[in-house]
């Protein structure tokens, strides 16, 4: 909590702390700007008093120019001089001098006056200033015997015959303008010269002492060179050695500075006053938020504390806690998540000893099923094995060719026996590798059912039953392949189970499908077994022979194809009277070019071809062979692929070769092998006794047809006479 608190108060005062830091910044600067804008109002104030004092000057000498010279005016000139020093005391000597450069009064106060001297004047620089400027002229300060100031003023008077008044004027009495002046307690105002010498200050001491400024000009003029951003007040050190803030205005003419000062701890009292205040503000604000940090904080880490605590309970198996929380924000909603989530765990818990025992139970049906697939099988396949024992032993012993005959028959039962064993153990395990994927498409049902004709007409009429299959000209939509074992194996069943009578395959529309039915007049199936004949395994009891039976996944198979296609399938029957199976298709639209039917294979097709066959089992390469030569092949039979077949198989037509061969080679590398030397792709047949997924992904990446062990002669044949006619 404390490391919470410590985040959220830090995050809460960095902004006051910022806001506080730019609050003072505001304060100092606008403190600043009004102690300048006070000392430039004085400085101003103070600079036309001394401007007025100096026009007073120019006035009084401006007079005594007014009118031209006269050989006899003289004396009244001087009386004129005289009035002018009585009322101007700052002046201490004044000269009229004529157009011509001439003097002809002089009056002093400290001197005897001269008049009509006639002493040439031209040369001075305040006559010549002064007529050059047609006004007044004001001179440099200089300081009598080291101490006073003073400062010649010239005035010409209109005209050329007017002449000039000069005057020295005392700059003492400038004191009494700069002396009255007052800022705060501390603040003075004192002027300097052009050079940066003293000349009015309130001590008149430091003037009298011909005091040097030009370092405070050297500030100015350095503020004035950094631009109009500039603050208007700057510190320095005053006249008086300590820090002072400090303003200036120039008086033009004559070029003066007229400066106020004042010291800085009072120019920036109220400043750190108000700065003071807003630190307070601040602070306040601040323990403000920091008490209001650890109030949310506790408040806050207090339910996080009993989640994280109900959390450990929960964890540690107390399934029975639970979380209190009272915040009624989104805590207490993750509280209600974290007990209802151990009461889902509590009563996961409670139902695990059920959820055991169901697993158990599970997996015990799965080994009985297991065992029943081993036993059925091996019961199923022993007997036509048995079977062909026996026959095999008859044949060698009954030398009558028409119980040969008989005895070959009976083989083939017993070999298609075994195939159909065989057939069914295969598609069960391809839909529980989940291999199977159907690829739906419009196809017209007669097709499939001219199928289940030939395929069940021979067995049906060995039984003494009737097969009736109804036309129909509908269009389906649906895997035919899949389908065809669907149908077949409700037919087949239906021969199987039918001692006597006849069995119908018939189509109805019903709705947007197609319903394809079969009934045959068999045994029947009793109501209680109807909900267990598509499990796998199970078998309805007959007295057939052993070579009728198989493994009861017939109907298994029907089912899960029928799920995998999203076709439904139902059952009506009654023990003694038949049953009906019946599977509803989905209607198509009727294709204006079906594809043609599959031609039925021509043994001429074989004839004479060159064929090159590869297994690692010598019976199954002996055995092939012999039924290739008997359909008219030339073969070449070898055991294994060799690495080299270099100028051994320049003339093969087929090849026919095995997917495992001997050393861990497999049919598709040897097919590449043999037609990389061949030159040309070779028809290629793969055929196989694996059927794993990942051999059935191997062949079907390399593009070879395949079939897979135990092969008929007739699917042989058919696959080997569709490739040459490929070719």
């Amino acid at each position: 909590m404390r490391r919470y608190a410590a985040a959220f108060a830090l995050l809460v005062s960095l902004p006051l702390l910022a806001y506080a830091a730019w609050s003072a910044t505001q304060v100092y600067r606008q403190q600043r700007d009004a102690v300048a804008a006070v000392q430039t109002a004085q400085a101003d104030a103070a600079a036309a008093r001394i401007q007025q004092f100096l026009r007073t000057i120019e006035l009084q000498l401006a007079w005594l120019t007014a009118l031209p010279w006269t050989e006899d005016g003289a004396p009244q000139r001087r009386l004129d001089a005289l009035r002018a020093l009585r009322q101007t005391p700052a002046i201490a000597d004044i000269a009229l001098i004529d157009g011509q450069g001439r003097e002809r009064v002089a009056e002093s106060r400290l001197e005897l006056g001269r008049i009509d001297s006639m002493a040439d004047r031209s040369a001075s620089p305040a006559y010549s200033g002064a007529r050059e400027a047609r006004g007044a002229y004001y001179g440099d300060v200089r300081f009598h015997k080291g101490s006073e100031p003073f400062m010649t003023i010239a005035v010409a008077g209109p005209g050329d015959e007017a002449g000039v008044a000069i005057a020295e004027v005392s700059l003492k009495h400038i004191w009494d303008v700069v002396s009255p002046i007052r800022i705060g307690d501390e603040g003075i105002v004192y002027v300097v010269d052009p050079a940066g010498r003293l000349i009015a200050h309130p001590d008149i001491n430091l003037v009298l002492q011909n005091t040097d400024l030009s370092r405070v000009l050297q500030v100015f003029e350095a503020q004035q060179r950094a631009g109009p951003g500039t603050p208007p007040a700057v510190p320095m050190a005053g006249t008086g050695g300590a820090p002072v803030l400090a303003s200036s205005v120039v008086l033009a003419p004559p070029g003066w500075r007229v400066i106020i000062e004042q010291g800085l701890n009072e120019a920036d009292a109220l400043m750190w006053a108000n700065v003071r205040g807003a630190l307070w503000v601040a602070a306040a604000s601040l323990l403000a938020a920091l008490l209001a940090a650890l109030w949310s904080a506790w408040r806050i880490a207090r339910p996080v504390r009993a989640l994280a605590l109900g959390a450990e309970r929960i964890g540690a198996g107390q399934l029975s806690h639970r979380i209190a929380l009272h915040s009624g924000d989104e805590l207490k909603q993750l509280g209600a998540r974290f007990n209802a989530m151990a009461a889902e765990l509590q009563a996961s818990y409670d139902n695990l000893g059920q959820q055991v025992e169901e697993r158990t139970r599970e997996l015990s049906d799965a080994n009985r099923a297991k065992s029943r697939l081993l036993a059925a099988a091996s019961h199923d396949l022993r007997q036509p094995l048995h079977a062909l024992n026996l026959m095999v032993a008859q044949w060698r012993l009954d030398p009558d060719a028409a119980e040969r005959l008989r005895l070959g028959q009976r083989v083939e039962q017993a070999i298609a026996s075994i195939n159909a064993l065989f057939d069914g153990l295969l598609d069960v395990s391809k839909l529980d590798a989940g291999v199977v994927r159907p690829q739906l498409a419009p196809f017209p049902i007669q097709r499939l059912l001219d199928r289940m004709d030939v395929a069940h007409s021979a067995a049906a009429r060995a039984k003494g039953l009737e097969l009736r299959i109804r036309p129909s000209d509908a269009w389906v939509a649906s895997d035919a392949v899949l389908l065809e074992r669907i149908l077949g194996n409700l037919v087949g069943n239906a021969v199987r189970y039918t001692r006597s009578g006849a069995i119908l395959v018939g189509c109805r529309h019903v709705h947007a499908g197609l319903r394809i039915a079969v009934w045959d007049t068999g045994i029947g199936i009793a109501p209680g077994q109807q909900a267990r004949i598509f499990d796998e395994f199970y078998r309805l009891e007959t007295e057939d022979s052993a070579f009728d039976g198989g493994l009861g996944l017939g109907l298994s198979i029907v089912a899960r194809l029928a799920e995998l296609l999203g076709h439904r399938v139902d059952v009506r029957s009654a023990p003694g009277r038949g049953s009906c199976f019946a599977v509803t298709v989905p209607l198509a639209t009727r294709q204006m070019h079906p594809p043609a039917p599959m031609m039925e294979p021509r043994i001429d097709t074989l004839r004479g071809r060159r064929v090159l066959v590869i297994d690692n089992n010598d019976q199954v390469l002996e055995s092939t062979a012999r039924l290739l030569e008997g359909w008219g092949c030339r073969v070449r039979a070898e055991h294994g692929a060799p690495d080299d077949w270099s100028g051994q198989v320049d003339d093969v037509d087929l090849l026919l070769i095995d997917m495992c061969l001997n050393n861990g080679d497999d049919g598709v590398s040897a097919v590449s092998r043999l037609r990389r030397v061949i030159g040309r792709d070779v028809p290629a047949l793969i055929m196989t006794g694996d059927v794993t997924l990942a051999t059935r992904e191997c062949i079907t990446a390399s593009g070879l047809p395949m079939l897979e062990k135990p092969v008929s002669a007739l699917s042989l044949r058919s696959a080997l006479t569709r490739l040459l006619q490929r070719d």
